[in-house]
Order: C-alpha cells, then sequence, then structure tokens
C-alpha cells in the first residue's frame, strides 16, 4: 500500500524523521521473527528484507509505508497479530508525534488489518472507516481501493453478504481505473467466495480462474505467491461443496505445500482445516480429527477468533461422527459461546445446526428441538430470498455498466472518425455518414434488446422468487405435518407402557427406532431434496415403529425397479410418508378379521419421474371415512393436499405435467372392499 505524506515543512520532516528511528528502536526490542533450524522461509525472509530496508531508508514517508508492510506480513503471511499490532503502534506513535492526518489514517488501516485478522470485526469496520473518510477527503483513489476491499472482507466475516459484493465491486472498478492487476486479482477471487456463500459454484470457479489467470502473469513475488496460495484453496472449497472429493484434495494439498513452503502458519491451518473437512465427507473421521486438531492448534497459537471458531466447529462435528458426545458437547459450546462473542451469524447458525444433531443422537430431543428452530431461524437470517435478489441485482449493475462503458468508447472512436472525415472529398464524408447512421441503428437496436432482456430476466427472477417462498411453505407445512405432538405422544405413551409393563427389551428397542426416525425427519427437513435411498430407509423406520405399536397386525415389502439408482436419484423430502401412515391408521387397524393387515410399496421409473405404488389390504375408504374421526380426518387430508400441493410446484419447476396422485378402492367380484390402491407420480429433482 503507498502512503504519501504531502506538504510538509522541512523542519517538520526532520522532527517527523527522529520520531520514526525512536519508533523503530521500540519495535527492535520488541519484535522478533522465531527462529528455527537456522533455514529462513520465503516469508521470513521477505521480512527481513523490509527490516533492512527499515534501517537503510531516510524517508520519512518511506518508513511509514515499511512499518504498514511489515504489519500486514505479520498478520496476514506469519499470522502473528501481536507483533504486526506493535507495528500498527508504532505508525500511531509516530502520527500522535508529528500530527499528520495521513499518518493517522494509515494507523487506522494498520489497526484495522490486525482486527480483522483477530476476528474483531466491528473494530476493524470502525478502522476502516477513519482511512475511507480521509482517503475522499484527500482524493487518494489508490489507499481507497484497498481499503475498500479489506472493508469488503469484513463485511463477509460479520454475514453481510450483499454488502460485501457492493464494495467488492467498488473496490474493482478503482483497481480496474488505476492499472492495478494484483488489486484485480484478489477482488475477483473475494467476489468468488462470495458466490460460493450463495451456491452459485459455476460464478465462483470462472471468477477463481480469472485471478488465477492473473496472479500466473505477474511476478511470482512473496504477495502473489499468497494471492495465488488463497485462490488454490477457494477453488479446492468450490470443488468440495460441489462433491468432487478428488478434485478438493487435489487443490488443498497443493495449497498445503505452497503454506508450508511460504512458512505461512495462517495458511497452513486453512489448508489443514480444508482438508480434515473432506475427510469428514468421505467417513475417515480418524484421520479427519487429526488434521482438525492440527488446524486448532495453529489457530490458537495464533489468537485468530474467527478460525478458532471454525476448528472448533469441525473438531466437535468430528467428535460427534466418532460418537464421543462428552468431547464433542465440549468444543460446540465453545463455538456457540465465541460466535455469541463477536456476533457472527454464521457462526451461530453453523454451531445451532450441529447441537441439533448432537443432542438428537443422545435422545435429548427437547435441546435437538430447541436447537433445531435456533438454527432454522438463523438459517433464515443470513441468507434469504431478499439476499439473493439483492446479489442479483447487483451483478447485473455491474454487468450492465461494463457494458455502458465500451457504447460510450465505441461512441468516442466514431466521433475521432467523423472528424477525420471532415477532411476527406465529399463523398468519402457521404460514406462516413451512412456508416454512422447504421452504427446508430445498431447500437440504438442492441439497447433496446438489452432493455427486454433485462426485464424479461426481471420478470423470471420475481417468478423463482414467488416459487421459492411457495416451496419454503410447503416444505415447512409438511414438517409440521410429520412431527405432531399426537404422534410424539402416542410414542412416548407406548413405550411408558412397555416399560409398565416390565417389556424392557422391546421398550428399548422401540425407542432405538423411534429416535432413528426422529433423527431422519431432522435431517431430511435441512434439504429441499433427498436421495431415494434416504426416503425409503424413512419409510422403513416409520413401518417399523408402527409394526412395534401394533405386534402381528402389519407386514410390509418395498420393491424398487433395478434399473433405478437410489442412491443418485433424488425426490421431494418427505413425500412418501404421509400415504403410508393414512394406510396403516385408516386401512389396516380397523380390521377386524384376524388376517394380517399388509403394505407393498413399488417404486419404477417413468421417463423423468418415479411412479410409486402404495396397497394395503384394509377396510377401504368407504367403511374408513365411517369410523374416522372427525379432527383426524381433516389432519390427514391435509398432509395429502400438502403432498400434491409440493409435487405441483415441481412439476412446474420442471416443466412437467402429471396427475400425481390417483386413488383406487379394490374390491372383489361381490364388490366387497379389499383394500385401496394409491399411485404417485414424483418428478426427479436435480441434485
Amino acid at each position: 500500500m503507498q502512503h504519501g505524506l504531502k506538504s510538509v515543512s522541512t523542519a517538520r520532516r526532520i522532527a517527523l524523521w527522529i520520531c520514526i528511528l525512536w519508533a523503530h528502536a521500540l519495535i527492535g526490542q520488541k519484535a522478533h521473527l522465531p527462529q528455527g533450524d537456522g533455514v529462513r522461509s520465503p516469508a521470513e525472509l521477505e521480512i527481513d528484507s523490509l527490516k533492512t530496508l527499515l534501517k537503510g531508508s531516510t524517508a520519512a514517508a518511506r518508513k511509514v509505508e515499511i512499518y504498514d508492510q511489515l504489519c500486514f506480513a505479520y498478520a496476514s503471511t506469519l499470522g502473528d497479530v501481536a507483533v504486526a499490532h506493535r507495528y500498527a503502534d508504532s505508525v500511531k506513535w509516530v502520527a500522535d508525534q508529528s500530527r499528520d492526518q495521513s499518518v493517522l489514517a494509515a494507523s487506522h488501516y494498520c489497526y484495522g488489518v490486525v482486527s480483522r485478522y483477530e476476528g474483531k470485526y466491528s473494530e476493524a469496520l470502525d478502522h476502516f472507516q477513519h482511512q475511507v473518510s480521509y482517503c475522499h477527503a484527500s482524493g487518494d483513489s489508490s489507499r481507497l481501493a484497498n481499503t475498500l476491499f479489506q472493508v469488503a472482507v469484513v463485511q463477509e466475516g460479520l454475514g453481510r453478504y450483499e454488502q460485501s459484493l457492493a464494495t467488492s465491486y467498488k473496490a474493482l472498478a478503482m483497481f480496474q481505473r488505476n492499472d492495478v492487476p494484483f488489486g484485480v486479482a484478489i477482488t475477483f477471487m473475494h467476489i468468488g467466495n462470495l458466490f460460493v456463500r450463495l451456491k452459485n459454484y459455476d460464478k465462483a470457479i470462472d471468477m477463481y480462474h480469472q485471478s488465477l489467470g492473473i496472479f500466473d502473469s505477474l511476478k511470482a513475488d512473496l504477495k502473489c505467491k499468497m494471492g495465488k496460495l488463497r485462490v488454490l484453496m477457494n477453488l479446492g472449497n468450490a470443488w468440495a461443496e460441489l462433491k468432487q472429493h478428488d478434485r478438493a484434495l487435489t487443490f488443498y494439498k497443493e495449497s498445503l505445500v505452497i503454506s508450508h513452503s511460504l512458512g505461512s502458519r495462517r495458511t497452513t491451518g486453512t489448508a489443514l482445516s480444508s482438508i480434515g473437512e473432506v475427510l469428514n465427507a468421505l467417513g475417515q473421521y480418524d484421520s479427519a480429527l487429526r488434521y482438525h486438531q492440527q488446524a486448532l492448534s495453529i489457530r490458537e497459537q495464533m489468537s485468530q477468533r474467527d478460525k478458532i471458531l471454525l476448528s472448533l466447529i469441525c473438531v466437535g462435528e468430528t467428535y460427534m461422527f466418532l460418537g464421543m458426545y462428552p468431547l464433542a458437547t465440549t468444543h460446540l459450546l465453545r463455538a456457540l459461546s465465541l460466535s455469541k462473542e463477536f456476533h457472527s451469524k454464521p457462526g451461530l447458525r453453523d454451531t445451532y445446526q450441529k447441537l441439533s444433531v448432537l443432542y438428537s443422537d443422545q435422545h435429548n430431543y427437547e435441546k435437538a428441538y430447541a436447537y433445531h428452530r435456533l438454527y432454522m431461524a438463523m438459517k433464515d437470517s443470513v441468507l434469504n430470498e431478499e439476499t439473493s435478489k439483492q446479489f442479483s441485482e447487483l451483478q447485473t449493475k455491474y454487468e450492465t455498466g461494463e457494458k455502458d462503458k465500451r457504447i460510450a468508447l465505441l461512441a468516442k472512436e466514431k466521433e475521432i472518425q467523423q472528424k477525420e472525415s471532415q477532411q476527406q472529398a465529399t463523398l468519402n464524408k457521404a460514406f462516413a455518414g451512412g456508416f454512422v447512421l447504421v452504427l446508430l441503428i445498431a447500437v440504438l437496436a442492441f439497447y433496446i434488446y438489452r432493455q427486454r432482456v433485462l426485464l424479461t430476466a426481471k420478470i423470471n427472477e420475481a417468478k423463482e422468487a414467488h416459487f421459492k417462498r411457495q416451496v419454503s411453505e410447503m416444505e415447512m407445512k409438511a414438517l409440521r405435518a410429520q412431527i405432531n405432538p399426537h404422534f410424539l405422544f402416542n410414542c412416548m405413551n407406548s413405550i411408558n407402557v412397555m416399560i409398565g409393563k416390565g417389556d424392557t427389551e422391546n421398550a428399548s428397542l422401540y425407542l432405538s427406532k423411534f429416535s432413528k426416525l426422529v433423527r431422519l425427519i431432522l435431517e431430511n427437513a435441512g434439504a429441499s431434496v433427498v436421495t431415494l435411498e434416504s426416503e425409503i430407509e424413512l419409510l422403513e423406520s416409520y413401518i417399523q415403529l408402527e409394526e412395534l405399536r401394533a405386534p402381528g397386525k402389519i407386514s410390509h415389502s418395498v420393491s424398487v425397479d433395478k434399473s433405478i439408482d437410489t442412491q443418485c436419484t433424488y425426490l421431494p423430502s418427505m413425500v412418501l410418508q404421509p400415504f403410508v401412515e393414512n394406510a396403516i391408521w385408516h386401512g389396516i387397524m380397523h380390521k377386524e378379521c384376524k388376517s394380517k393387515g399388509s403394505i407393498s410399496i413399488a417404486i419404477e421409473p417413468q421417463e423423468d419421474a418415479l411412479f410409486c405404488t402404495i396397497e394395503d389390504n384394509g377396510i377401504g375408504r368407504e367403511r374408513a371415512q365411517q369410523l374416522r374421526d372427525a379432527s383426524l380426518l381433516q389432519k390427514k387430508s391435509m398432509g395429502m393436499k400438502i403432498t400434491e400441493q409440493r409435487l405441483q410446484l415441481l412439476g412446474k419447476q420442471t416443466h412437467h405435467h402429471y396427475r400425481y396422485i390417483d386413488v383406487v378402492d379394490l374390491k372383489d367380484a361381490g364388490n366387497r372392499p379389499l383394500g385401496t390402491r394409491v399411485t404417485v407420480t414424483i418428478p426427479i429433482c436435480n441434485d
């Protein structure tokens, strides 16, 4: 970063120079690099070089600039925020002695960097705002661009993604106008990070590759190597989100090697943590735990509160996967306390979600449900539909601005051509005039076309937002239909009866299956779509639970066509359970004969949909209507109605129209009821 001291008298410069020498002497007594085996890393060599320049420099402005660079190097590369803070103190001390506003603004920038890497985002924003105000007043666009980039990074850390994107585009425009390719590269990288937050991975990967291309074209100094290193880690993040674990591990391991070679502890911790997350996804929990613990140890040594929070969540989750619940609870509660301490909405969201699953695994359903409610509320707060809309609007504004610049450039070139054509013969003037007219018509036609495209895009965006709201409402209604007080009461009462009869073995079995069912419902509630394998597992758990409640009365079978890959076929979550529940409680449970009730579930492929048949040998709909309680009828009808509405919404999205639900009464030759057959056509979803 460039720092200039403006219009300082000779006497004032001498006094300022003396102040800097004193400050440097104080730093020399306190700050030192840790000595290892005698081999200096590139990061340490870079800092040694800056210290050498500091000793040999006589210009006051240059010394302040080197203090700034040393502060940033210690904070970002070595991760030693304590030493970085001392260099920021030096700049502040010089500012106090000289009363120079430029140096004072520079000290706020340094303190902002230190606060950012400590995870104190609110303090960082306050410091950066002082620098922004000074840059606006002095017209220093170079320093302003750097500071706006830092502000954008801090806003992302606070979960203010729409503000971060707007600030990023402001910084990007300044870097491009000032021809600062390094600034353009790091800003492209940060915008990619924001698109990952939005789950727009194609745009994120495109941004990362643009950033990587710029870094590869620049001189391979420490700053560019660190930039390239961070892009590689972010590419690993994007591929990890896309479940491309092998690609993600390749990028993470490459970044870990570079981090070690540069001596960057901060990025080493990030790479270790990222590898641990991929290993967790692959089910290699023991190996993942070692990576996460190494990352946590490094981050605690550097007092990185934001990164410590992430590592605590990862370590706690891994202990949970290993069944080590006390250790998992300890780490997750530490993460919760830290999230509340510096108001991290993403941290609260992730910690609430993990605690919900943790307590569900331990059969503490009261706490599991409480944390699940907190998770859903925080999830909506961090990234709702309005945020997605603002992201799209800001991206469109930026793209439109870029096109307007190109049109303005064409108009300027056209004006030059017109002036030159005036010096030519009349025939050439006429030809040039005709050419200009055609060009104007083309530009106008392009503008009209572009406006239509933008209008269409906004209309489609509004429709999509409305559709997403409808889907969310239907999913929440479906969840409430799945987990209801009446169902929970009956289950818990059955367990109580078994225990009262001394049937502890069946009570334990029933409780185990009940906990599994509740966990599956909670897990599926967090996803819009699930695999067919997961849906079948939920159905099996529910039916087994009902078989235990009514021993000897229910049998069931589930068949799936061999051509269907249950692990790679996706459908809306919890879409079949209401029909199975209806078959049991309104068909089989009312059978008066001694024959066992049976339910068969068959799933077959049908173009871009699944054709599901649920058949029972119960009493039929007519007799069930006579016996059914009015309130229970209303409840079951509501569950089937909600499911049909969800399927209709999904059909609109996939542009398929089926008769989604069809109910047939089965009767014998004497018109006596034999049961009910329900067919459900489910459009196949994309992952």
